[in-house]
């Protein structure tokens, strides 16, 4: 392939996208560059960013979702609180998805090409799991050098440290532990079995509840829905039946939350009980007590980029946070710890419309491809419901930068398994 100024910025998009697993590690490990106060994973995704304005620049089919952007960059100068870097991180993984879609569909770069990149990406996303399980045998400690952070589990009474592959905190590592789940849907049955059941292991290991029962259900989705081998004759109910008692379950499911939430509600004036979900329901009782605060503005656009930790120091009070019971002082600040949560709270309704889109813009790509529109849709609620409805919940993993490449590229891999006859046997 001839580099030329059409070109360039694709290819040192792909070339440093395809590395982020690896930047984020190095980036939790290393100390930041002294004459530049950044860790190395920032610089990396800086640059990204800056390639991916210049190729929306230049394609002119694509200059819509700058035209967004730059609409939300305006409105932040209506409200109090807002920063750049959370207006660039909430843009960053749109900006991402769009091009790496735009580059596959329209075939700018040479298939070949993209293939490398998507496997180097795969390849690499095993490095923080393969360190994550040799720091549950204590052959690797969790601290190292500069990756300081440690997030503790209580078992049986006892504070044990959970690995988290030198990554910053679990929730990387549960997003990357969910994708290569999903990478596996591509392969051969036999080898998609054993390497699930496999993933499910070192979730077990990592001591993280949400992304156990993540992977755990995409495992029982796969075997039900997905696969299309031999394991799919073992049934000892229909599909159509699998379906008809889960949405009574889901409906029954839904009663009793709103039921309790109300219970909840009357008793105590929250809607959630503190320590519900090791004390994320104190956090969202916090937030919504804002959210009730919020104007019609707000409500359509958010309430500016980056104001959540200023929406909870305002809100957190000794009645939804149970710490300042004994604490006078609101020593930590936290963050929406819910991915629909979060993206309300930065943009409002338009905001989750614009998210919303994108992903519908992928549907529309997918419904096309083989083997059928029924088992592209069938993947598609994989892709993207089952990981929002689970890890999902618990964090606001649309703000983690290392989510938007892992959708991107395991759409490459879907892609390239629909033109393989031998993929989903």
């Amino acid at each position: 392939m001839v580099f030329d100024r059409n070109n360039i910025a694709q290819l040192i998009f792909l070339e440093l996208l395809s590395l982020t697993p690896l930047f984020i590690l190095i980036g939790n490990i290393v100390p930041p560059i002294p004459f530049i106060p950044l860790k190395i994973h920032f610089i990396a995704f800086g640059i990204i960013f800056l390639c991916s304005l210049w190729i929306l620049v230049t394609q002119a089919s694509k200059k819509w979702v700058l035209y967004v952007a730059f609409g939300y960059l305006l409105i932040q100068f209506t409200f109090d609180y807002w920063d750049l870097k959370s207006w660039i991180d909430f843009f960053f993984g749109p900006f991402v998805l769009v091009i790496l879609v735009d580059l596959l569909v329209n075939k700018r770069i040479p298939t070949k090409l993209l293939k490398k990149y998507e496997q180097r990406f795969y390849h690499l996303l095993w490095i923080p799991i393969s360190i994550a399980v040799l720091q549950f045998f204590e052959i690797l400690p969790v601290t190292f050098w500069n990756a300081s952070y440690v997030n503790y589990v209580l078992v049986d009474g006892v504070d044990i440290p959970r690995p988290n592959g030198f990554l910053y905190h679990g929730s990387e590592l549960s997003i990357i532990l969910c994708f290569t789940a999903l990478f596996q849907y591509f392969k051969k049955e036999r080898e998609s079995f054993w390497m699930l059941v496999f993933l499910i292991f070192i979730c077990l290991a990592t001591y993280f509840k949400a992304i156990l029962g993540c992977i755990t259900l995409l495992f029982l989705y796969y075997l039900i829905f997905v696969n299309r081998g031999v394991l799919s004759r073992f049934q000892v109910i229909s599909k159509a039946r699998i379906f008809w008692y889960g949405g009574v379950l889901i409906v029954i499911g839904i009663c009793f939350a709103v039921q309790y939430s109300s219970m909840v509600y009357f008793y105590t004036g929250n809607y959630f009980p503190p320590q519900m979900l090791t004390g994320r329901g104190s956090i969202w009782n916090i937030y919504l007590s804002g959210i009730k605060e919020f104007s019609w503005w707000n409500h359509l656009v958010g309430n500016g980029m980056g104001s959540a930790f200023e929406i909870f120091k305002e809100q957190a009070t000794s009645e939804n946070f149970y710490p300042l019971v004994k604490k006078s002082e609101l020593g930590v600040v936290y963050d929406t710890h819910n991915a629909i949560l979060s993206i309300f709270v930065n943009s409002g309704l338009i905001g989750l419309l614009f998210i919303s889109f994108i992903f519908k813009m992928i549907y529309t790509q997918i419904k096309t491809w083989k083997p059928t529109a029924l088992w592209n849709k069938k993947v598609f609620i994989a892709v993207f419901i089952i990981p929002l409805m689970t890890i999902g919940v618990t964090i606001n993993f649309y703000e983690m930068a290392i989510i938007w490449p892992c959708i991107g590229f395991v759409f490459y891999r879907w892609f390239f398994s629909t033109q393989e006859n031998d993929a989903v046997d």
